[in-house]
């Protein structure tokens, strides 16, 4: 390797090979003239000159320093590791313009001997080309390899299978982790890919994630026998090797770990981080004070775009040391709520840092999204306080509604609503305030429709409301004419159930529905105007708006777009799967694609019977996929699919979803808790159900007549259960966190009789007469559940 090379190289050598040379080292030439002067040309990225990069002064962003140590031999093997570095590691920029330089797409890909010879070459040059940030110097580092690469490389791997031989090993191996992790030059050049040094870019740290974990694991392995240390007394002692790690990292943590202003465009130093990250003590309450909070507060402290970078590195961890790292973050903060039953600082610190892993989670996927939600946040937190801490930011700096990836979607269907019951409120005030200055203002919207012509009724209604958004923030109330109910909530449920059932039938020609995925798709050809999808979309905002839940089956891709989530290719897979796997067939047919596939830059489509073709592109009929654009293709395919082609719908829609329910409070959401909040919980748990239920008027759990209900609901097939669960509470849709979090009551209704059951739906509430025996109770609740729409009074 060059390093060994060089390091071993006589000076007079060195000198032979760099140019003439006198016996006085101050006068050698033409290298140490330069030196001595300063006098390096060096070439920046955007092709201006400049003076050249040292490598023992940091380069400020968009400068070069100058290079002027002192004229020895270490000034000498410096430039040429600089050169070295730079030919075959880069300078880390994107686009680099200095053709000697690994980083330019122009630039030099060669062997080590090749690279090295072409460094001294460069080096003997009166006028020199280093890009800034190229000229480094490798501090010692561990390594997780077997051999010496170099004087600076402390191969850890080697040293702890030599621990056991001698106490001189054991107190080398304690000397060098003490030197190496508690500093942060040291750590930050440690652990790399292939035990070699390596620039950090923006999208790639260098750092092989799997060495960090299997050190790890062999320095914290538990059962270790003591190992021979020096300790500050220089007294040889023992001590265990986990806490020899543990002590060099609070080392390091009590020092300032932050990168230096001056080395902002220098991304190794930000590599340290991701390796305490994946530290395993950090999961042990007795790092939390030496490790854990300094850490957070030393990640705080970074700049936005250091953070970014560190989010982005993150990805590369294998999954389970990523969730490990979340795990020792959730169990901090939960140590501190549950125990503590404080929010402070670092509580506040921690949250944040968890921020950056859910950044890095939602692009690289590593872990459910479920993973973040912190069950003691969710409980003990009192969130009245804290969403009033969030709306007013000047009276608190946090708030955990502005770190929503903590909160589950319950906690976020309460803030959602006690949003939505701030502005049902204030309109009320505002309604009744003009009422007594201005004349009669009724506080609530009301609807009052024929089911018949349900949603005629409703479209007239709410388009009366477009010059007046306000009106559908105030609480609704339905009013089925003919019918005796009165709405306190049970009277609207059916109400959504019954105009979603009507929106999404066939005949309308609003949606396509398909077999497959069982779901519904917005119809390119449909014949109404954007007035309908406006309605639809207001529709499913005053559900939320009025938390009721709809009977809706839409692929997620819907509810990614409602949240401003660009399609991909991936959302196909449950919408579309047959088309999904043939375009995903295409991206890796090994072949002749165009000779094959024989497809243009065109999409087919049915409108009427008639098939009918749309160019993705300008001339597109015209052109050929083949292997080279095929990924273009598809992304213009998938573009046309899922947005341009419902542009119009969609768009409707999507502001008339928003107009009644958009704000803050629905962006704490992602597209999988709006589909719970807006669908409910797919699962049906009538045990559950059965646990929460409460009994009234001489009924009790033990009632024979209760033992017998549940034995026939447990019987009953998932429709049956859907249609009891309808006739109870005016719903066949599960809450957002389970039929367990209802609230259920079942009452006696007199004698025994042959009257059917009946049903409070604005309270969840099932009245039952005291059946005889199981069979009358069978008969005559399936007569009840089979036949229940409609209200009256009783």
């Amino acid at each position: 390797h060059f390093e060994d090379i060089l390091i071993h190289l006589p000076r007079f050598c060195l000198f032979l090979i760099l140019g003439p040379a006198t016996s006085d080292l101050g006068t050698s030439r033409p290298l140490l003239e330069v030196v001595r002067t300063g006098n390096y040309c060096g070439r920046m990225q955007d092709g201006h000159d400049g003076a050249a990069s040292s490598p023992h002064m940091a380069s400020s962003p968009n400068t070069v320093d100058q290079f002027a140590p002192n004229p020895d031999y270490d000034s000498c093997r410096s430039l040429i590791n600089s050169y070295f570095y730079q030919i075959t590691l880069g300078c880390g920029t994107v686009h680099c313009t200095n053709r000697n330089c690994f980083s330019c797409p122009e630039g030099p890909r060669l062997d080590p001997t090749t690279a090295a010879l072409l460094a001294v070459k460069l080096a003997q040059s009166t006028t020199h080309y280093l890009c800034a940030g190229a000229a480094i110097t490798i501090p010692e580092s561990l390594q997780w390899t077997d051999s010496r690469q170099s004087a600076e490389v402390v191969p850890l791997k080697t040293m702890l299978a030599n621990a056991a031989s001698s106490a001189q090993s054991q107190v080398e191996l304690s000397a060098a982790l003490r030197r190496c992790l508690s500093n942060p030059d040291s750590l930050s050049w440690s652990f790399l890919k292939n035990g070699k040094p390596s620039r950090a870019t923006e999208h790639q740290s260098g750092i092989d994630c799997n060495a960090v974990a299997e050190a790890y694991a062999a320095m914290l392995k538990p059962g270790q026998g003591p190992l021979a240390i020096v300790n500050a007394r220089g007294e040889l002692t023992d001590s265990m090797l986990s806490d020899v790690v543990a002590a060099a990292l609070e080392d390091l943590c009590r020092g300032a770990i932050v990168p230096a202003q001056g080395t902002a465009h220098k991304l190794e130093p930000l590599r340290l981080f991701v390796i305490v990250l994946l530290f395993p003590g950090l999961m042990e309450p007795e790092y939390h004070n030496t490790i854990f909070k300094k850490l957070c507060s030393a990640i705080n402290s970074l700049s936005q775009e250091q953070r970014d970078i560190i989010k982005c590195w993150m990805s590369e961890c294998p999954a389970n040391m990523f969730r490990d790292t979340i795990v020792a973050f959730q169990q901090f903060i939960t140590i501190y709520v549950n125990e503590y039953r404080c929010i402070d600082d670092h509580v506040a610190s921690a949250t944040k840092v968890l921020g950056i892993l859910w950044g890095t989670n939602q692009t690289a996927h590593l872990v459910s999204f479920k993973e973040f939600y912190n069950d003691a946040i969710n409980e003990l937190v009192d969130f009245t306080e804290d969403f009033a801490r969030w709306k007013d930011i000047q009276r608190c700096s946090f708030s955990f509604c502005a770190h929503p990836y903590v909160l589950d979607p319950g906690t976020k269907s309460k803030l959602l609503q006690l949003d939505a019951n701030n502005q049902m409120r204030t309109q009320i005030r505002g309604a009744l305030f003009r009422s007594i200055f201005g004349g009669s203002e009724c506080p609530y919207l009301i609807l009052k429709v024929r089911r018949e012509q349900l949603i005629r009724d409703t479209l007239l209604q709410i388009s009366a409301c477009q010059h007046q958004q306000e009106d559908l923030k105030k609480p609704l109330k339905v009013i089925f004419k003919g019918e005796e109910g009165i709405d306190e909530g049970g009277v609207q449920k059916e109400f959504f159930q019954l105009i979603v059932r009507q929106m999404f039938d066939l005949n309308y020609g609003m949606f396509i529905y398909d077999e497959e995925t069982r779901c519904f798709w917005f119809s390119s050809t449909a014949l109404e105007n954007a007035r309908e999808f406006n309605l639809i979309g207001k529709v499913f905002g005053l559900a939320i708006y009025n938390s009721v839940i709809l009977d809706a089956h839409f692929p997620m891709v819907v509810y990614k777009k409602l949240m401003g989530v660009k399609p991909t290719l991936e959302d196909l897979a449950d919408f579309a799967p047959a088309l999904h796997r043939g375009l995903q067939m295409l991206l890796d047919f090994q072949g002749d694609v165009e000779e094959v596939f024989a497809r243009t830059f065109v999409a087919d489509y049915e409108e009427y019977g008639t098939m009918k073709t749309i160019e993705l592109c300008p001339g597109g009929a015209n052109r050929n996929v083949t292997e080279v654009n095929r990924e273009e293709y598809v992304e213009l395919y998938v573009k046309w699919l899922l947005e341009d082609s419902i542009q119009a719908q969609f768009s409707a829609f999507c502001e008339g979803f928003h107009e009644v329910c958009g704000g803050a409070a629905l962006r704490m959401f992602i597209p999988e808790e709006l589909e719970l909040l807006i669908c409910g919980s797919p699962s049906l748990d009538f045990l559950a159900l059965e646990e929460v239920t409460s009994t009234e008027d001489g009924f009790t759990r033990d009632h024979p007549l209760i033992r017998a209900f549940w034995e026939i609901v447990h019987e009953m097939s998932l429709e049956d259960k859907k249609k009891l669960l309808f006739f109870c509470t005016g719903s066949d849709r599960s809450p957002i966190k389970g039929l367990g979090s209802m609230t259920f009551v079942i009452s006696r209704n007199g004698p025994d009789s042959d009257r059917l059951p009946t049903a409070h739906t604005c309270f969840n509430h099932l009245l039952l007469p005291e059946y005889s025996h199981k069979e009358k109770l069978r008969v005559c609740l399936m007569t009840a559940i089979n036949n229940s729409e409609g209200f009256g009074l009783m």
